[in-house]
């Protein structure tokens, strides 16, 4: 990976051809969606903020023409850069400037919070819209399911209810692990274990611990999901990530195995979505307890590798 990275990170042409590339390749395996906005990130912090905003344009254009010797749909894929790219540059540009990786996610939840903002603003009741769309996709995917229609529909409308801050909170975990992909490609290339030391120190800042509980009370009011509810599930991400943070600095800090890591994620995908309740919740007492503190001396320095 180091290759790839450096020869990425080699020029301009070579940034545009692999973030467009990557991007392309997002189409058929999303998780390349991270690696492309990911490089944007790394040619921003690496070259500077008007170097990665050139970045961005050109590859912009290159989707554009792509889409039309391609696939004669010019305006889609030049969309798909914009949608992907602009806002990790601008989240780039945010860690650039504070040199610090946790302000960087809190600006990616605060976009989120927005994006679920314009979906109240823009769709008047995005429930319904989701519930429309999921209605068309069922109709298709599930049309000749053994499940009865009454309880597809039911399902539906308990999903559709949450896809606001579902979809932000999804965008949010893509900006973030493409901010986390560029800066570890950036320590790759600048100082190696850099990232491991600065994402096992990731604390989110104290006003979301005081934030999170009034948006979960706020949640509360009503009947059905309002937008405090769908700001909740955004916020999480935080603290979903300053779980992960802090398993990372108890493993270094005892010693233990990498076999617990990965029993870690094992767990977290396999017991969605509770375990993904559990190490936010996790995330959140350390932001009040601090548990790296509390065991830091009884191995070595989380930072350390």
């Amino acid at each position: 990976m180091k290759g790839l990275t450096t020869f990425v990170m080699q020029g301009r042409a070579q940034a545009v051809m692999g973030i467009v590339v990557s991007a392309m390749l997002a189409l058929l395996l999303t998780p390349f969606a991270i690696v492309s906005a990911g490089w944007v990130v790394l040619a921003t912090l690496r070259n500077g903020a008007r170097e990665g905003f050139l970045v961005v344009l050109l590859g912009i254009l290159a989707m554009a023409v792509m889409g039309l010797l391609v696939f004669r749909m010019p305006l889609p894929l030049a969309l798909l850069g914009l949608l992907l790219w602009l806002p990790a540059w601008a989240l780039a540009t945010v860690l650039g400037r504070s040199g610090a990786l946790m302000p960087a996610l809190e600006a990616a939840a605060l976009g989120g919070f927005a994006l679920v903002a314009l979906q109240y603003l823009l769709l008047g009741d995005p429930a319904a819209y989701w519930l429309d769309l999921m209605r068309q996709y069922a109709a298709q995917a599930l049309g000749t399911s053994e499940m009865p229609r009454g309880e597809q529909q039911r399902m539906l409308q308990a999903v559709s209810a949450w896809m606001p801050g579902g979809v932000a909170g999804s965008w949010m975990l893509l900006m973030s692990l493409a901010l986390m992909f560029g800066r570890w490609g950036q320590a790759l290339l600048d100082r190696p274990g850099a990232f491991g030391s600065e994402f096992r120190a990731l604390r989110v800042s104290r006003g979301w611990l005081f934030a999170l509980p009034v948006l979960l009370a706020a949640s509360l009011v009503g009947e059905g999901p309002n937008i405090a509810g769908q700001w909740y599930l955004v916020g999480t991400v935080l603290f979903v990530l300053q779980g992960l943070s802090v398993a990372h600095a108890l493993v270094a800090v005892t010693g233990a195995g990498a076999g617990w890591l990965f029993g870690l994620y094992f767990l977290l995908i396999v017991g969605l979505p509770h375990s993904v309740t559990a190490v936010a919740a996790a995330g959140y007492a350390d932001g009040w307890l601090d548990f790296r503190a509390k065991v830091r001396g009884t191995g070595r320095p989380p930072g350390s590798d």
